[in-house]
């Protein structure tokens, strides 16, 4: 799967989400207020979507939007 289309779904996933639809790419989701139990509902939306998984610890040791794009990118190379 493309770069570009895992940024598209990783984002606009995000963006349903009435806490984070502001965040920035490079914001720290934990910063912004979001809970343990939001993001890990977002990986499993996203690795729904995705047909791609990611180890949740590597996911929370990189909590941006930009970060999650970077795992599920390499994973699915």
């Amino acid at each position: 799967m493309a770069k570009e289309k895992i940024e598209e779904i990783i984002v606009g996933l995000f963006k349903e989400k009435p806490i984070l639809n502001e965040i920035s790419p490079d914001q720290d989701f934990f910063d912004f207020g979001a809970s343990s139990l939001t993001i890990v509902d977002l990986q499993i939306q996203i690795e729904e979507a995705l047909k791609i998984e990611v180890p949740t610890s590597k996911l929370m040791s990189n909590p941006t939007i930009q970060g999650w794009i970077s795992a599920y990118s390499e994973t699915a190379a």
